[in-house]
């Protein structure tokens, strides 16, 4: 059961929540002061904590920077819950850590499904059908930049990889698909705004949230948003902590643009603008009845602060009794990048024929008068942001108009739907394929007209896409005989989808795979009765030396032989759909990397075998196939590494993951071969060697540690050497598990 700590000094507060929590399934443990709050997290590691700012006995952002700090908590999702809702109260909260920032009065039921969303959002592949946290990607070619920035992203709970060049980058998030990227603006080769120009080409990574890490100046600026960044830090004049606040606040708008397309709570944000002073609170209270979240800033300056660390929907200017001073503030706002999409409704007391013209020249999209009630106000508002919405839905249809020539073009089907599911673009192939026309199909949903895409896993996958904000790449069978591969791709719209017919393809690899496992498990029998035959030979005393060793060279080819089969058999099992079974139990990784090593060494007694263990190595793996992990990616170090070097062998762990990295010196792997080194029938080289093999090795070695819930991934650079790493959780899921 989903745990939370809730800390407020109000008791009507704490059975309100009390009441809605424990309603919705959680399980709350309550807290009136930060000593009590203290104790409770020193006992245990809650899912969620929703924490009073102000509190009895001191400040809540004080605990929640605690919390940050500790390798317990600092992934723990805070909600701050205040009636503080000034600007600079939520800046500074938002910037310690929070991932929200309630103000009181509140939603109750808002508030419980948004920690829902929170929860899940931050259990390491919760909902994300066994794939691993995403990382946050850092690139800089200097070693001292990147480490540092490392530290601070994780001790805020973030995941990180780094990469010393644009090109590295671009390789990183191709096999990682990174939840953001932070790059520098000036690096030897590929340059920051180059690389982001690269990440914004490719359908898979367009949507990546990116910072760009610039020289002051408006040069600097101007390259960084032309370029496709989405934020900027001026590296030579603001720290990491900027840094790091601009990135949360990226992550912040993405996850709320993941829970509106899962269909969670996403209440409108408003921010209401005060001229040196905070704006009416009679306004900001009736807008929070009409459900809108309201933040208030005494200035534009405060104003453009938030908006630079938070998502908000529209923006209000309270012009009160100083008619000229409001003018220049939606003036002031209306320059700054961030604002351009944003609604900006200016209102006061004046007539709205004596202002609107103004206040539209100015840079507002309305003025309202405020003389006669708020009734109006609430409308307008709703109005715009109404608006809003139909202007983001008109343009991710223009974006699809102006690519009708290609769409139009190619045999795959092609689909586009906003975030309610609704179809908004479908080309002619789709037209064909549904024997449906586009104006019959135009605002349908699309589990209506195609309901196969919505069943099972198809139609987790296409959720799934759509939450996590993550391109999904999948084949789904139609109903009949035929198989499409689908690629989905999510955006601030909604979603897209390619169906390409592969039903030719995946019978020819059904029969292969079938093919392949028939003629493996055929030749276990024979193979079997050779090498029992071969051993009770060698046992012979007798035996001439010349014979021993003729029957040593059999034993060994069978050896070789019986590898290559299990092999073929596990190809067979993972290209049938069926999976590589895992059996996990508990044990420690550092005992099974030993055997490994030891068993290698045998092997290769030339050759020096190094180990080094960090951190807590237990947790719950198959270890027969975590071994059989470890002989592949060994076997290709000694066979591939410079002669006369030593392999080394380093196992990390730290929190709910442990990492094996095995490292050998030698001229790196081409990028094209790294490009598809993972997949069947690939081989590092193009030539023999004396060890066998079909190219298998890598391939099976992927399916195994997917099937342990992790990752492996490739590092090969000149004067480096080459480092695979595997990625695992610390308990493996079983089979069955959800």
């Amino acid at each position: 059961m989903t745990s939370v700590l809730v800390v407020d000094d109000s008791l009507t507060v704490r059975m309100d929540l009390e009441e809605a929590f424990a309603e919705a399934g959680f399980r709350l443990t309550l807290r009136a002061d930060l000593g009590g709050a203290r104790a409770a997290l020193a006992a245990e590691r809650f899912d969620l904590v929703v924490l009073d700012v102000l509190l009895p006995d001191g400040d809540g952002v004080d605990l929640l920077a605690e919390m940050r700090r500790s390798p317990l908590h600092a992934g723990t999702p805070v909600v701050l819950l205040s009636t503080e809702a000034e600007v600079r109260h939520r800046i500074r909260g938002l910037r310690t850590g929070a991932d929200e920032y309630v103000g009181k009065p509140y939603d109750v039921r808002l508030l419980v499904a948004r920690a829902r969303e929170l929860v899940r959002r931050s259990s390491p592949g919760a909902d994300l059908a066994g794939e691993p946290r995403q990382p946050v990607l850092v690139i800089d070619d200097s070693l001292t930049a990147r480490e540092e920035l490392r530290e601070v992203l994780e001790d805020a709970g973030l995941e990180v990889l780094t990469a010393a060049s644009g090109e590295e980058g671009l390789r990183l998030a191709a096999a990682h698909r990174p939840r953001a990227v932070v790059v520098d603006g000036v690096m030897a080769g590929m340059d920051g705004a180059a690389f982001v120009r690269q990440l914004r080409a490719d359908l898979a990574l367009h949507a990546t949230p990116c910072i760009l890490l610039t020289a002051s100046g408006t040069i600097g600026e101007l390259r960084a948003l032309d370029a496709g960044a989405d934020a900027y830090v001026r590296k030579d004049e603001e720290g990491h902590g900027v840094v790091l606040a601009r990135l949360l606040a990226l992550l912040r708008g993405r996850r709320a643009e993941e829970a509106g397309a899962a269909g969670g709570p996403t209440p409108t944000r408003l921010l209401a603008v005060g001229i040196g002073g905070l704006p009416s609170a009679e306004v900001a209270d009736r807008l929070r009845e009409d459900g809108h979240d309201v933040a208030v800033a005494r200035a534009p300056a405060e104003a453009l602060a938030l908006l630079a660390i938070d998502r908000v929907d529209a923006l209000l200017v309270d012009a009160g009794g100083a008619p000229a001073a409001g003018l220049g503030a939606c003036a002031e706002l209306k320059r700054e990048p961030a604002v351009h999409e944003l609604p900006v409704l200016l209102f006061g007391s004046q007539p709205e024929r004596e202002l609107m013209v103004q206040a539209i020249d100015a840079g507002a999209d309305d003025y309202v008068s405020t003389g006669g009630g708020l009734d109006l106000l609430r409308a307008r508002v709703r109005a715009q942001l109404r608006r809003k919405q139909f202007e983001d839905e008109h343009r991710s249809r223009e974006v699809y108009t102006r690519n009708a020539a290609i769409l139009e073009s190619i045999t795959d089907a092609f689909l586009a739907v906003d975030r309610e599911w609704r179809f908004v673009y479908v080309n002619h192939a789709l037209e064909q394929l549904l024997a449906a026309s586009r104006q019959a199909l135009l605002g349908q949903e699309l589990w209506s007209r195609i309901p196969w895409l919505g069943a099972d896993v198809a139609g987790a996958e296409l959720r799934r896409a759509a939450a996590a904000r993550v391109p999904s790449t999948f084949e789904v069978r139609w109903p009949g005989e035929r198989w499409f591969e689908v690629r989905a791709f999510s955006h601030e719209g909604g979603l897209s989808a390619h169906l390409r017919d592969v039903t030719d393809r995946r019978r020819a690899q059904e029969v292969q795979a079938h093919l392949i496992g028939i003629v493996g498990h055929d030749l276990r029998t024979p193979l079997t009765v050779v090498s029992a035959s071969v051993g009770l030979l060698l046992r012979d005393r007798q035996l001439g030396p010349e014979h021993r060793r003729a029957l040593e060279r059999i034993a060994s080819a069978g050896g070789r032989m019986s590898r290559l089969i299990a092999d073929l058999l596990d190809y067979s099992r993972a290209r049938l759909g069926q999976g590589l079974p895992v059996l996990p139990r508990e044990g420690n990784l550092d005992a099974i990397c030993r055997d490994a090593i030891q068993e290698m060494q045998a092997a290769h007694p030339g050759r020096a075998l190094l180990f080094e263990a960090e951190g807590d190595g237990a947790g719950a793996w198959d270890p027969d196939r975590i071994r059989q992990v470890l002989a592949n990616l060994l076997g290709n170090a000694l066979r591939y590494g410079t002669p006369g070097t030593p392999v080394r062998v380093r196992r990390a762990g730290a929190g709910d993951r442990v990492t094996v990295a095995i490292h050998n010196e030698g001229p790196p792997i081409e990028p094209w071969r790294q490009e598809q080194i993972f997949s069947p029938f690939k081989r590092g080289d193009e030539s023999g060697n004396p060890w066998g093999g079909v190219g298998l090795g890598l391939y099976i070695v992927r399916e195994i540690v997917g099937a342990h819930g992790g990752v492996v991934s490739l590092r090969s650079v000149a004067g480096e050497g080459t480092t695979f790493t595997v990625s695992l959780p610390r308990r493996a899921p079983r089979a069955g598990d959800s």
